[in-house]
């Protein structure tokens, strides 16, 4: 029925005989009818450029591409409106994305078109840069085109390469939100020179905000600063003036390094060559708020393996330092692997809402939202990242509000010891600032990757434990384990050594009141689900969630979600949580309003759908066997869905699968083809 009339409004648009406003009218009668179908935006911009109402077509093509990313149509009639409108970057732009999303929706027809339409667009642009004026000519050439060039570099964000490949980004620019530079952290320039490519795979890469300059001057205030700067040449030397001291000559022997200086205020700094200034940093604290906050996030370690004391028994280092906090025992991730699911973590947004879900076409958060990181550096903390995980990097939207980022591959560079090093490194080197953290810690994916695991976890295994099986065709298809979870715990224990390092340094250094620290994690693990359970059951879905602030003491089995944590590490800080437009609810222990359900969602190119929700007495399954597209979209057709209590037995409440059918078709509505 939908088929139908949907093809039969896409007829009178191109039927010349009909008029205007009855095409305006078939549109709307097919809107009312299905105002989830996402095809509606297609057809209004059609309309609207037919009518020469060009920035109308324009704001809703930008609606369209908010709601769902991978719309090829509106990308292709984006770029011929910005064409129209002599928006020529921006019509680039999306004859680009068009470009490469052709490959994934099988409309190679209009690759040629596009590459045609690009020349096009670009010769129009060199014309029209004739006629600018001489300043808007320069900004456009310095700035805009550039940018608009290292945003090619990655496809316009939808295929990031440059953070898991061998491609040379060391002391390139990066354009993505705002110009950012790609230094080296702490890396000997005789290393440096010996890789034939720099990059983030062989080296630790430092992204900041800089002043590409010679000369910098600091505020009178406050008194002092911390001052990063990276330079072009080796040797090159800062007079550093202040006109209460004597002058002070530094040698910076590091080239593309971050040297950080503690300058007192009023200082002017001037470099014999060119240097990237980092953003100063004041050394001032607010007393009314927290001294640290640290997020520790371990990819993949699973609650069921921390139920019925085996928390004391696998990481006893992580369950001492959280026996002053409280432990969230019912948490559920909001999808089934890092990169939706962290997304979630991220904006408090689910999966269907973000649509960062394909593992080969990335994307990134909408700017509508604001992030955990924004929240904390609007505040007024200095707020830093330290991964090696290859789902949590700047281009997704993680950089947004992020002063320091700090990326190596993990497997390469940022394994456990390693990072815990440069964290506690980070604590201490801004002690006297207000200061959010972020680390990952990625090595449990060691186990499901079958990577060399250390040296003290291989020989502590029983070679019963080595037994080779057949895996799963990604991390997330795996089958029963039993070999995979013995290595899982040691690997388990491996980390808990390391974190008990960071935790005794907390201990010694700060004093309950004064911080916030939170471990969690982002789903559990599919060879943890016995033969017979549910794909989304809760050895995948129910995720370690534990907080310390001084005031929240104890366990809890309150139902919550990882789209939370934003909202909770926003009420923990004293920050205002915007609730509107997210998924994210502040729980009940909290001081907010909880939520009755929780939901976790399996959306994947080539796969069915799925969704788990869990209440305090059920847990939901959904499938719809229709494999999704490129785009997310798939065909409704004959789901199954199976309710149980909460310990896995299939019970019969009619009313409770109602509410839950409900809840997931309304949740996925605009998704449905038909």
């Amino acid at each position: 029925m939908e088929k139908i009339a949907k093809q039969l409004v896409w007829n009178v648009l191109f039927e010349k005989a009909v008029s205007y406003d009855e095409k305006e009218q078939y549109i709307s009668n097919y809107r009312n009818e299905f105002p989830e179908d996402v095809d509606v935006y297609a057809m209004e911009i059609e309309l609207l450029v037919q009518g020469n109402k060009l920035e109308d077509a324009y704001n809703i093509a930008k609606v369209a591409l908010r709601r769902n990313p991978y719309l090829i149509i509106v990308h292709f009639n984006l770029a011929k409106i910005c064409e129209m409108q002599s928006k020529y970057l921006e019509a680039y732009r999306h004859y680009s994305i068009t470009k490469f999303l052709a490959g994934y929706a099988e409309e190679k027809d209009i690759v040629p078109i596009c590459e045609k339409s690009m020349q096009t667009v670009l010769k129009h642009l060199e014309k029209s840069i004739e006629l600018l004026p001489e300043k808007e000519r320069k900004l456009l050439i310095e700035e805009a085109i550039p940018n608009m060039l290292g945003c090619e570099a990655n496809q316009f964000g939808y295929k990031e390469l440059r953070f898991c490949s061998f491609q040379n980004i060391i002391g390139d620019y990066y354009f993505e939100y705002e110009k950012k530079y790609i230094g080296v952290y702490q890396v000997p320039n005789y290393i440096i020179n010996a890789l034939n490519n720099k990059t983030a795979i062989e080296l630790k890469t430092e992204i900041r905000t800089v002043l590409e300059d010679t000369h910098l001057q600091l505020p009178k205030e406050p008194e002092e600063w911390i001052v990063p700067i990276a330079v072009e040449k080796v040797n090159t030397l800062h007079l550093i003036h202040h006109e209460q001291h004597e002058d002070v000559k530094c040698l910076q022997r590091q080239a593309k390094n971050f040297y950080y200086y503690r300058v007192c205020g009023g200082s002017s700094i001037v470099s014999s060559d060119k240097c990237y200034y980092g953003e100063p940093i004041p050394i001032r604290k607010d007393k009314e708020k927290k001294k640290l906050i640290l997020s520790i996030f371990v990819d993949g370690l699973a609650q069921v393996l921390l139920n019925n004391g085996r928390f004391v028994e696998l990481m006893p280092n992580t369950a001492r330092y959280f026996e002053k906090g409280l432990i969230c025992t019912q948490a559920y991730s909001s999808g089934e692997w890092t990169y939706p699911s962290i997304a979630g973590a991220m904006s408090g947004l689910s999966t269907v809402q973000h649509m960062m879900f394909h593992n080969e076409i990335d994307w990134k958060l909408p700017d509508d939202v604001k992030t955990l990181m924004e929240y904390f550096h609007q505040e007024g903390y200095h707020t830093s990242i330290f991964s090696g995980d290859r789902r949590i990097i700047p281009s997704y939207g993680y950089i947004r509000g992020c002063d320091r980022f700090i990326y190596q591959l993990q497997h390469v560079g940022f394994s456990v010891e390693k990072m815990i090093g440069n964290v506690i490194d980070e604590i201490d080197a801004l002690k006297e600032v207000n200061q959010f953290v972020w680390m990952t810690i990625g090595d449990l994916h060691d186990v499901v990757d079958e990577l060399i695991l250390p040296t003290s976890v291989a020989t502590s295994l029983n070679v019963k434990d080595r037994d080779v099986k057949q895996g799963g065709t990604t991390s997330v298809k795996q089958s029963y384990d039993s070999s995979k979870q013995h290595q899982y715990e040691k690997m388990m224990t491996y980390i808990d050594r390391y974190l008990g390092m960071l935790f005794q340094f907390l201990e010694d250094t700060y004093e309950d009141d004064e911080i916030i620290i939170s471990l969690f994690s982002d789903h559990g693990q599919g060879y943890l689900i016995p033969d017979g359970g549910q794909f989304l059951g809760p050895e995948r879905s129910n995720i370690a969630y534990m907080f310390r602030d001084g005031q929240h003491i104890g366990q809890t089995n309150e139902i919550m979600s990882l789209l939370d944590y934003t909202a909770i590490m926003c009420k923990l800080a004293g920050i205002n949580y915007n609730e509107n437009n997210v998924s994210g609810r502040l729980p009940k222990i909290f001081g907010g309003q909880g939520r009755k359900w929780t939901l976790t969602e399996s959306l994947h190119p080539n796969d069915y759908y799925r969704a788990a929700l869990v209440n305090e007495n059920y847990r939901f399954y959904f499938c719809n066997p229709n494999e999704a597209r490129y785009d997310g979209r798939f065909k409704l057709v004959e789901y199954v869905t199976y309710l149980t209590d909460k310990d896995g037995k299939s019970v019969n409440a009619p009313d409770v699968q109602k509410e839950c059918t409900n809840i997931v078709l309304e949740h996925i509505a605009y998704l449905c083809l038909n």
